[in-house]
């Protein structure tokens, strides 16, 4: 059992979603689109109003840091965006892991075989400073794999609180 207080946070920025950044722009030019259409044909500024609002709400959230907290036997990640709001993204215990593993570990991909309708996320930066490792949870009967750059201490706390669930093949 642990005596000491453990508490350690670290941040990175994520990776950019470029099909969301497509879709975006696509909206910005439906936008001038239609308000050029609009011009001729009244009913198109109603579609242009809307992939105007669509093209805002999207721009508002194109710049998205994630934060790792770990305290203690609680793990959260928190979204970031424009650093201004912040939302939590996923909270668990350590008794939900099932097992932790480097990201290219084939144990990962036993998982993801085992199980095709495993949800997968990716809360890593665009170049990863730490070593990058999947979490396998287990949430209330909904199977994870998510995947963190935790720092070396975050790390090591783990290793002294669930070493039978650590592997670093």
């Amino acid at each position: 059992m642990i005596v000491k207080d453990f508490f350690e946070e670290k941040g990175v920025k994520a990776k950019p979603n470029v099909k969301g950044t497509v879709t975006m722009w696509m909206m910005g030019f439906l936008t001038v689109a239609g308000v050029v259409v609009a011009y001729w044909f009244a009913p198109a500024l109603m579609m242009s109003l809307a992939t105007l609002i669509i093209f805002i709400m999207m721009f508002r959230e194109r710049n998205i840091e994630y934060e790792y907290i770990v305290a203690n036997e609680e793990i959260e990640v928190a979204k970031i965006i424009n650093q201004k709001r912040r939302r939590t993204a996923i909270q668990f215990d350590t008794s939900n892991i099932r097992l932790i593993a480097p990201a290219e570990s084939i144990r990962l991909s036993n998982e993801q075989e085992k199980n095709p309708q495993i949800r997968f996320t990716d809360y890593t930066s665009v170049e990863p400073t730490s070593k990058v490792y999947g979490f396998v949870l287990d949430l209330r009967g909904i199977n994870a794999i998510i995947l963190l750059e935790l720092t070396d201490a975050m790390m090591e706390h783990l290793r002294k609180l669930i070493p039978n669930k650590i592997y670093e093949d």
